[in-house]
């Protein structure tokens, strides 16, 4: 059997790991939380965790399988994107001797974890291999329900590794052998309060790619009655954000439906193709 470790970065979006750990926690003997020890994000605009949610940690951790990694993940001088990265090979090297290396973000909620890892054991160990799933990300709450990314593809983001050396976020572009995964994650990464969109546009590691003031006044004007007339809107990555859908109910009967249903039913009418849409740095990997 694989030893497989679990690393998430905690950081100003911290209560989405309260989705997210849970799915996780059964299936995985050691768990990581890499916190920034300033209290500073990759941007160096400061945050605060408040005790309430260490006590939840505490409370939620019967097996004692969390451990608190407390380190200086912001450089300045660094771009943010650079701060990702150093982290992640930071938090890898922290994690200790495994197997397969997995990072998650605090607001990405796998929906079978178990088969996701039944799938790894499936791998070469041998192999350099980073593995992608499919990601269906979510836009923004509105009344009743959400705004879903939906396209004929869905994208894909890198999650597990044997090979724990990090070039770009969780990419590795300079050797690994990329494996797409069906395995399903759900990824709240804009549905959020307006100011939290505001905190995350100011401090994530894509800040410099795009003008994010024209995003957050785009999201802050989409709502359930003109979604439709969105296509094309992504800032940065032409064609991977084709339109919005409204799928109905709150986080958790989303993630149950998915759970018991599957992606399908989720996203009618449209369907998901076997090949996962390919970020740009794998598009630039393709051509290489």
């Amino acid at each position: 059997m694989s030893v497989i470790k679990v690393g998430y970065l905690i950081s100003y979006d911290f209560e989405f790991v309260k989705n997210s750990l849970p799915r996780v926690y059964p299936f995985i003997d050691e768990i990581y939380f890499a916190v920034d020890i300033e209290g500073k994000t990759w941007s160096g605009e400061e945050f605060s965790i408040p005790d309430s949610f260490w006590q939840w940690v505490k409370e939620f951790d019967t097996e004692n399988k969390i451990t608190i990694y407390k380190d200086q993940f912001y450089v300045p001088g660094l771009m943010p994107m650079e701060c990702d990265t150093r982290e992640r090979n930071m938090l890898g090297k922290k994690m200790g001797k495994a197997d397969w290396y997995i990072q998650i973000d605090s607001d990405e909620y796998f929906i079978d974890f178990e088969g996701f890892l039944a799938n790894l054991e499936k791998l070469d160990p041998n192999v350099p291999t980073t593995v992608l799933c499919r990601v269906a990300t979510l836009f923004k709450a509105v009344p009743g329900g959400y705004l879903l990314i939906n396209g004929e593809t869905l994208e894909a983001l890198s999650f597990a590794t044997n090979n724990p050396v990090y070039d770009y976020a969780r990419n590795n572009t300079s050797g690994n052998v990329s494996k797409f995964s069906e395995d399903l994650v759900v990824h709240q990464s804009w549905a959020r309060t307006p100011e939290e969109i505001r905190l995350k546009l100011n401090n994530w590691s894509h800040k410099h790619d795009f003008n994010t003031d024209s995003l957050y006044n785009l999201w802050n004007a989409v709502d359930q009655y003109n979604y439709r007339s969105l296509s094309n809107f992504h800032p940065f990555v032409n064609n991977s954000w084709p339109k919005l859908m409204y799928i109905e109910g709150d986080i958790q009967k989303i993630l149950d439906d998915l759970q018991d249903n599957g992606i399908e039913k989720l996203t009618e009418p449209y369907k998901v193709k076997k090949k996962p849409l390919l970020s740009r740095i794998w598009k630039e990997i393709k051509a290489k």
